[in-house]
């Protein structure tokens, strides 16, 4: 045992006795942004510490690393051999210096690598893979939304593990989202027929001035083309990296001659109101649901401002949360704002509800314009007249008297009047005075009598006007509406049928949509773009009808005695 650890400390002491030299080595160099290069260290003998490659952080991306050792021995003296590999992305463009690297006390030498802004074509030809950002408009207004479009193109064909980074800002303030799903398609560029990978994102500066959209990047895997070569898993190849050039944009303010109450830049802004019943046919007593709707091409719902609607006097009204909706359109983001007003009118008569009027900025014209609509006369009737208010009854004249400051004077007038009586006077006046007081008691007691009994019969009037439809024929007036493909009755009979088919509450399209199925939840969606986004005319109820005789509730069994249990067989 002793002789063999001799042998062994003996077999190992020119290891220890031999002095390391690291030499640093690229595969390549120059090298294009993107693409990766290999760093090797190479130590001949034992390096007295572990490597410290922290310095590299700076200029590259280190996405792989290995370690090998070898060892042998001629004519009785050892070696040994270290290699590191390291795979590196570099991180800018031009001469980038790679620092000496601490192994403990030795260390490597330096190097220099060339970096390419893209990788050189051959003689004659455009790059196999390239990628641009571009914008529309270049010069928004700042909350304009602005259209930014990805488009990778390649010639060579990928393997399936890839990815295409997103843009993002990297100077200025602004939020960007992606709009729509990836498209592919094909394009001819400098005589070659590119496949091409585009994307579309919305775009809304927050501040004026330089905005600037960092890189983008794509990474993946060549295939390599040869017979026999099958790769299941996509992992052979040549890595690949490219990037595309920031995009600069210049975002200009808010004009000074806009005098809207709210910056509102867009490419068009509608409003839109529906009265579930006709506003001239109102009945006293009874709810009606008035909608509201701005539309606006360009901007995002949350940008849009609340509606300021001015009640008339003897009017009731009140609303619920807006609904706010985010459609993707083919020129970029549709924003709608719903609001629904609930409005009553106790009395009869004729009422006048204000317009409503929104200003905004026609990005296409450069110029202010107003979203209106008109004020409506509302014509109430089927109930009784308000009430005009009582008013006090006026006080009894008294009789000037003049003065008198002789006593004399004074009988002297009194005998020649005839002998008339100031006091019988008063006390006439005083008799007066007592029986209109009784007479206006009595009649305040029999008004009140007999406005307690219209009172009730109001009441009961209004119990009757609001009791809700019947959901048979709530049912059949959606089965007409889808039928005959008539999107404002579609939504109004919904609205019923939520309520006294489906007994949800609140009663709304959108209690409806949180509970339902994806192919319910599009169909409802369809039908919103159709009253407040654009090609109404188009739509068809088929699908919706379709879609809501399969829905049911969860956790909400129909009540019984409805009738339409049958709709849903176990």
């Amino acid at each position: 045992m002793v002789r063999l650890l001799l042998i062994a400390m003996l077999w190992l002491t020119p290891l220890w006795a031999q002095a390391a030299t690291v030499v640093a080595q690229l595969d390549r160099n120059p090298v294009a942004l993107g693409d990766p290069v290999v760093l090797t260290f190479t130590a001949d003998g034992i390096v007295s510490g572990e490597p410290d490659f922290t310095p590299l952080h700076q200029d590259f991306e280190l996405k792989g690393q290995s370690q090998s050792n070898s060892f042998n021995m001629v004519n009785g003296v050892s070696r040994v051999r270290t290699e590191w590999e390291l795979h590196l992305y570099p991180l800018k463009t031009g001469t980038v210096h790679i620092p000496p690297i601490q192994f403990g006390g030795d260390k490597s030498q330096a190097l220099d690598l060339q970096v390419l802004d893209q990788p050189t074509p051959a003689a004659g030809n455009a790059p196999d893979i390239f990628i641009e950002l571009a914008a529309e408009p270049k010069q928004p207004y700042v909350q304009q939304e602005t259209i930014i479009t990805q488009r990778m193109y390649h010639i060579v064909q990928l393997q399936p593990q890839a990815s295409l980074t997103h843009p993002s800002v990297e100077s200025g303030k602004g939020d960007i989202q992606q709009i729509g799903n990836t498209v592919n398609t094909t394009a001819m560029r400098n005589g070659r027929n590119y496949q091409v990978i585009e994307r579309r994102y919305a775009l809304i500066p927050q501040q004026s001035g330089p905005l600037t959209l960092g890189r983008t990047a794509f990474e993946g895997i060549l295939a390599e083309p040869g017979p026999g070569r099958f790769d299941p898993f996509g992992l052979s190849g040549k890595p690949i990296r490219r990037f595309s050039q920031p995009l600069a944009l210049q975002v200009r303010e808010q004009p000074a001659s806009y005098t809207g109450k709210q910056w509102l830049p867009a490419r068009s802004v509608t409003l839109n109101a529906h009265w579930q019943t006709p506003p001239d046919k109102l009945k006293a007593g009874e709810p009606v649901t008035l909608t509201l709707a701005i539309v606006a091409d360009g901007l995002a719902a949350e940008q849009l401002p609340k509606l300021e609607v001015q009640v008339p006097a003897g009017i009731k009204a009140y609303t619920d949360q807006p609904e706010l909706r985010n459609e993707g359109g083919s020129s970029g983001v549709v924003g709608v704002r719903q609001e629904k007003w609930v409005v009553v009118a106790p009395y009869n008569g004729t009422y006048a509800l204000p317009g409503l009027a929104v200003t905004w900025w026609n990005t296409a014209t450069s110029k202010q314009e107003t979203a209106k609509v008109d004020a409506v006369k509302m014509v109430v009737t089927g109930g009784q007249a308000a009430p005009v208010g009582t008013a006090t009854p006026p006080p009894v004249a008294q009789p000037q008297v003049p003065a008198q400051t002789n006593p004399q004077a004074a009988a002297a007038s009194a005998s020649v009047s005839g002998g008339f009586s100031w006091a019988w006077y008063a006390a006439a006046l005083l008799l007066a005075w007592v029986l209109l007081s009784i007479a206006w008691l009595v009649w305040r007691w029999w008004r009140k009598s007999g406005g307690d009994l219209k009172k009730k019969a109001q009441a009961a009037a209004l119990v009757s006007s609001t009791r809700k439809p019947d959901a048979k024929a709530v049912w059949r007036n959606l089965e007409q509406a889808c039928h005959q493909n008539q999107p404002q009755a579609a939504q109004d009979a919904l609205v019923q049928w939520i309520g006294v088919g489906l007994n949800i509450q609140p009663a709304l399209i959108a209690s409806l949509r949180a509970r339902a199925e994806p192919a319910l939840q599009t169909e409802i969606d369809a039908l919103n773009s159709a009253l407040y986004g654009r090609g109404g005319a188009g739509w068809k109820g088929t699908g919706l009808w379709a879609a809501i005789q399969h829905f049911k509730p969860a956790g909400q069994p129909l009540r019984k005695g409805s009738g339409l249990a049958d709709l849903y067989p176990d």
